[in-house]
């Protein structure tokens, strides 16, 4: 049955390869990388056959930090695209995964009698389960992690090392006979820590992200608003000055200079007309923010029908409420230009209410169903620049400890949302 062990791990290599490319960003393009990997895992994996051949079979586990670690390391090190932190956390998981495995079927072959036929069925069906998992799961957050988060790997590559190093030191070559009672406890321990901590290093990332992207669209969102605030500024002072406007037009028109006094008319409505917007609300601030969002929207194509009845004052920071607006209406223009012109439309309800609540409902066209996470929101990767309006809009709902709700019904998306007034 000899021939088992050897196919178990021959395939066992080959998914250490691919597992690790699952979630690899190479410098080269992918076509070059995939022929220098396997000729490396090819090499590789003729040398270890050699040594097994020469030294026995349990020779591998024993050496497999000199044979197949470190020359593996040094070829994808070559051909990856970070060469820091970044490249040794991936090494040290996709090993460490992999080394798991394998401790794991071997346990289990143990179990059953020991004739390696386990071994080689368990590690068919395991490896192609965790490439999935991989695939499915672990692949577009991951890829996502790397080129956002650029501090902390190091320390995370340095955690993920000394486990890589524990699963090395504790493993039980296949052949070998079980330890006693508490090094198998030993054994089982560091079995168990090991995801769990992985878990918490990639809970920690992802926060870590979105700590980040939060930051960097709550800035965003400072710097529209700023600008809105000078365009506000802008038309105040271009009001303020109509009067000289209307001195010099008369001077002009009093010495019958027509020419002149239609150029001047001419330059002063261009300017007029850079800072002129549609009046949706007494509020300025709020005004400046719909107009500016809607007039996108319908650039975008999108059929927007929208009613704000917000009066000049309000009792909520003028700030929270544009950011809500403008998340709400990003969201629903970025959404729209997805689908067809005909199935772009946005509806938009903003209001003070007489107990001075403020109220706001959105909807836009939206005909294919949509997943919901159970934080409410919806569910999915998010896109670069885009996903994270709405964590944005019901984290100043909670503030004002409101109420916040996403959902999907019949063809539209709708997002409500209520702000209660503080207690004084």
């Amino acid at each position: 049955m000899a021939v088992l062990r050897d196919i178990s791990f021959l395939w066992s290599m080959l998914h250490i390869v691919v597992l690790f490319l699952l979630l690899f960003e190479p410098r080269y393009p992918w076509r070059r990388t995939l022929l220098l990997s396997f000729a490396g895992w090819l090499a590789l994996l003729a040398g270890n056959v050699l040594l097994m051949l020469c030294m026995g079979h349990g020779i591998i586990m024993r050496a497999a930090f000199f044979t197949c670690t470190l020359p593996s390391m040094a070829l994808f090190f070559v051909l990856s695209k970070y060469r820091n932190g970044r490249f040794f956390f991936l090494f040290c998981l996709t090993d460490t995964v992999c080394f798991w495995i394998l401790q794991i079927t071997n346990f289990l072959d143990r179990l059953t009698g020991g004739s390696y036929a386990v071994m080689l069925i368990s590690r068919l069906v395991l490896f192609p389960i965790a490439e999935y998992i991989f695939w499915k799961y672990l692949r577009r957050p991951y890829l996502e992690l790397q080129s956002k988060i650029g501090k902390g790997w190091n320390l995370f590559a340095a955690i993920g090392g000394v486990y890589y190093l524990l699963i090395m030191v504790t493993a039980v070559p296949v052949g070998y006979p079980m330890p006693d009672g508490t090094g198998l406890a030993a054994i089982l321990l560091v079995m168990i820590l090991m995801p769990l901590t992985y878990l918490t290093i990639f809970h920690a990332l992802w926060q870590q992200m979105q700590s980040y992207e939060s930051s960097r669209q709550l800035e965003r969102q400072r710097q529209d608003y700023a600008a809105i605030c000078r365009k506000m500024e802008l038309e105040r002072i271009y009001r303020h000055d109509m009067r000289h406007h209307l001195i010099v037009l008369e001077g002009l028109l009093r010495q019958g200079d027509s020419g002149e006094a239609r150029q001047y008319v001419r330059e002063l409505r261009g300017k007029l007309a850079a800072i002129n917007q549609k009046r949706w609300c007494a509020n300025t601030a709020v005004n400046a923010v719909l107009a500016s969002y809607i007039a996108q929207a319908e650039e975008s194509g999108c059929r927007v029908q929208a009613g704000a009845e917000i009066p000049a004052e309000l009792p909520y920071s003028e700030m929270d409420i544009c950011i809500m607006l403008a998340n709400v209406l990003e969201n629903a223009i970025q959404a729209c230009q997805k689908l067809e012109k005909e199935e772009r439309w946005i509806e938009l309800k903003v209001e003070l209410t007489e107990n001075r609540r403020l109220m706001l409902l959105a909807d836009n066209g939206c005909p294919t169903p949509v997943e919901f996470s159970s934080d409410g929101l919806p569910a999915g990767p998010r896109e670069e620049g885009h996903g994270m309006g709405l964590r944005s809009v019901r984290a100043i709902v909670s503030r004002y400890g409101g109420i916040f709700r996403s959902q999907w019904e019949e063809g539209r998306f709708r997002v409500q949302a209520v702000l209660f007034l503080p207690e004084k």
